[in-house]
């Protein structure tokens, strides 16, 4: 699992540090070894942070690291997984195929309205459509609406469906914490699946949406390319913070 980082300031200054700061009283996960485990702007308290160990990765974003401005600003810090190309997984080949996911998740640091976390599958289309198809965990101040966009710097069309709020796109499985609007200090566990059917439900909502973009509604033209917890902010203007920590994803197919 990679941790992908973008951040104005990281680019400026090109590389992180260790940092020791108690970094998991924003994230609720604290490693063992925090000085190798960590990586930051700066050695100091409530800088941004990175941490992954073993099968753990936690991050805290502060709006304080990026230029100042009054304009809106985007921050994140997200765990990546990439499938090398030849190796990119077709999950709804059939009628009765599905994809699964659990994971534990846990966000006790929220500030700002347009703080949010969103398990992302990137899936793409033999003719290049890129389909974000996202299972939306928290949106600070509660949004349990299905919404579209295009992400224009990922050249990706988005569904994004609150989990155990719209089950037309993706199903909540009966041991799973559902979407919520308030942080949360402690290891919630999130189990979805995402039938052949519903997939295909949510690329003809993004047709009706985007008809010029995405042109393909059969589901046996897409391969999962990546998948990432986007865990951001938008500062609108103003100050900002996220902290989460994640551990024990799992994503499969079946049959």
């Amino acid at each position: 699992m990679l941790v992908l980082w973008q951040a104005n300031r990281y680019q400026q200054n090109g590389e992180l540090i260790p940092t020791g700061w108690d970094a998991g009283s924003q994230t609720g996960f604290t490693p063992l070894t925090a000085m190798t485990a960590q990586l930051g702007f700066e050695d100091t308290v409530n800088t941004s942070t990175a941490q992954m160990e073993g099968d753990t990765v936690g991050a805290y974003i502060n709006s304080q690291d990026l230029p100042q401005s009054s304009a809106d600003q985007k921050m994140m810090i997200t765990p990546e997984f990439v499938f090398a190309a030849g190796s990119q997984p077709m999950p709804f080949v059939s009628p009765q195929s599905s994809l699964s996911g659990s994971m534990d998740l846990q966000v006790p640091t929220a500030v700002g309205s347009d703080a949010y976390v969103v398990l992302d599958l990137l899936f793409k289309s033999l003719n290049g459509v890129r389909v974000s198809y996202g299972v939306k965990i928290f949106h600070n101040g509660g949004d349990d609406s299905t919404g579209t966009g295009y992400d224009q710097p990922s050249n990706s069309y988005m569904l994004n469906s609150a989990l155990g709020f719209d089950d037309r796109y993706v199903t909540r499985a009966s041991d799973s914490a559902s979407a919520t609007g308030t942080p949360w200090q402690g290891w919630n566990h999130f189990d979805w699946s995402i039938s052949e059917a519903q997939f295909v439900s949510g690329l003809q909502y993004l047709a009706t949406q985007f008809p010029a973009a995405v042109t393909s509604t059969d589901p046996t033209q897409y391969v999962l390319a990546e998948i990432h917890l986007n865990a951001e902010f938008h500062t609108l203007g103003q100050p900002a913070a996220l902290g989460w920590s994640m551990r024990e994803l799992k994503v499969s197919t079946t049959p």
